[in-house]
């Protein structure tokens, strides 16, 4: 596998129960702790990336869950009940990069479905500047089709 920037392109591969989503919570914590890169981390549904929140959360990483309100409201709210405080919704989002930045505060891990980051909402109130898309993790990877990744591809750094 190559990367477009030059940059190393890792793949963790395995069936439930191998350590994934540790792995993905581990590098997270590495990248915000100890040298200060942005990472979104995103995967294909939201259940998958409330799971890697909540590891996030055990290793008291600084990171903001973006999640679509439709999904949210009336359906999945228990889900987040743990996470609350680091969950920004789609409806409540700045819509100018000040608040945004406000909001955001000093954390350098943004998670969200991949579908999510291609939401021109994101780009419009400088998301992307606050928090570039320098390093990308994919969780479920393989449950996601390669035309969801174009869509979102824009963003990236």
């Amino acid at each position: 596998m190559t990367s477009t920037a030059g940059s190393p392109v890792v793949v963790v591969h395995g069936p439930p129960g191998t350590g994934k989503t540790t792995t993905i919570s581990s590098a997270a914590e590495i990248w915000s702790k100890k040298i200060n890169k942005p990472v979104w981390i995103v995967g294909y549904s939201n259940v998958a990336v409330k799971n890697i929140a909540e590891k996030l959360l055990e290793r008291d990483v600084d990171f903001k869950l973006v999640v679509s309100v439709e999904f949210y409201v009336e359906w999945h709210e228990h889900i987040y009940e743990k996470i609350q405080e680091k969950l920004i919704r789609t409806d409540r989002l700045p819509k100018h990069q000040l608040a945004l930045s406000r909001k955001i505060g000093s954390s350098t891990v943004i998670l969200s479905t991949l579908t999510l980051l291609s939401n021109p909402a994101l780009e419009q109130n400088g998301m992307f500047d606050i928090v570039p898309v320098r390093n990308l993790v994919v969780d479920e990877a393989s449950q996601i089709d390669i035309f969801e990744y174009m869509a979102s591809s824009g963003y990236f750094q």
